[in-house]
């Protein structure tokens, strides 16, 4: 794709003295938070309007039109970490949404964790295996910056508007603190209003979080030798697709519809609004839909005793559209066939799928008392080693 440094300065001006008006996570939107998806429209708009008396930029010529992209943006490192989807394509709006460090979801081969416990498990693969398997989307990159690096890529301070104020409370004295509205920041404090949770509640931290990528998507506006410095040594695609979204007219940042749940951690976890949550992934993400039909479930079941079986079969059937809702040992590790359980004569088409995707398998039909709740089993045996699928 062509490449051409343009003089951004003007928009650079304009910009930082638009940010003041943009479209900010204010404090009466926490109720719809809680109540499901919230999102920030009208920025993107206003800042096309203001570059729309200059040259033709290197924004506009970097665009995927049309294209169907995904990125998997994450910051940071384990428990201090943030996490975002970045997506354009022919349907939906370009969009950065926000995935909760704290959202509850099924992390394959593991059980049900946040996904900033995923991170820590088996690092950024197995996150964004996770969101594939949650959402059922398309992962076309996966971008991880370590701490630091996140920070590193922005050359001076950026402006942001806060609807709450921040702070971090250590052991009851403040250490770190920000008001709410708008200020100028150094990147390094960016950075940690991204990935680190304050004293406040996981509503306050989205919120902050889409504050913190508006601002990011107005410095790409304005520079989108920005997208290449936050993407790194990642490519030009995984760029491209973020100069895409900051420039596109019509661009949203957005979190999914979430509420509270308690899990027993020491902060409240958060569970997707299951009556909303499908009509989000398909508005928003229907371009990236791995099987647009409809998702079998499945559960895996581990036969054979042997470490990372599990993962290696998740991996490629959740990358095929199945959704896996459980993983578990099985009754016994002295299996030397894998089974393949149809759950229903219903689901026979589905377990012979099974069995042609892994190469191997014997075919089960259960029809006495079918599982209300996966439409076909696997249980692993020692055809399946470690690692291989």
């Amino acid at each position: 794709m062509r490449r051409r440094r343009v003089a951004w300065l003007v928009v650079a001006v304009l910009v930082v003295a638009g940010i003041a008006t943009a479209a900010a996570f204010r404090p009466e939107v926490r109720s719809v938070l809680r109540d499901g998806a919230e999102t920030v429209t009208g920025w993107g708009t206003r800042l096309r309007d203001l570059a729309a008396t200059l040259p033709q930029a290197e924004a506009e010529e970097r665009a995927l039109t049309g294209e169907s992209a995904s990125m998997l943006l994450i910051v940071g490192e384990a428990e201090a970490a943030a996490f975002a989807l970045v997506s354009s394509g022919p349907s939906g709006p370009p969009a950065v949404t926000v995935l909760p460090q704290d959202l509850l979801v099924s992390v394959p081969g593991f059980g049900e964790y946040r996904f900033g416990e995923a991170m820590a498990f088996d690092g950024a693969e197995l996150v964004a295996l996770a969101v594939m398997n949650e959402f059922g989307v398309r992962i076309d990159h996966t971008v991880v910056l370590a701490p630091g690096s996140f920070a590193a890529a922005f050359p001076s301070p950026i402006s942001i508007d806060l609807a709450v104020p921040f702070f971090v409370d250590d052991g009851g004295a403040v250490v770190r603190q920000l008001p709410a509205g708008e200020s100028v920041v150094d990147p390094v404090l960016l950075e940690e209003l991204l990935v680190t949770a304050g004293a406040g509640d996981a509503f306050e931290w989205i919120q902050r979080q889409g504050a913190v990528w508006r601002s990011v998507l107005a410095e790409v506006v304005a520079q989108p030798a920005v997208a290449d410095a936050i993407v790194g040594t990642s490519g030009t695609a995984a760029a491209d697709l973020l100069v895409t979204v900051a420039g596109a007219e019509d661009a949203v940042v957005a979190t999914l519809p979430v509420e509270g749940a308690d899990d027993g951690g020491a902060r409240s976890a958060l569970v997707t609004v299951r009556d909303r949550i499908d009509g989000f992934v398909a508005e928003r993400f229907g371009h990236l839909l791995l099987r647009p039909e409809g998702r079998p479930q499945i559960e895996i079941l581990n036969g054979n005793g042997r470490i990372g079986s599990t993962r290696a079969v998740a991996d490629i059937l959740i990358r095929h559209g199945f959704r896996l809702v459980r993983t578990d040992n099985a009754d016994s590790f002295d299996y030397t066939d894998t089974l393949v359980i149809a759950q229903g004569e219903g689901a026979e088409a589905t377990a012979r799928e099974i069995v042609e995707l892994l190469g191997h398998g014997l075919l089960f039909l259960e029809v006495r008392a079918p599982s209300a709740i996966v439409d076909a089993s696997i249980i692993l045996g020692t055809d399946v080693p470690t690692g291989e699928g």
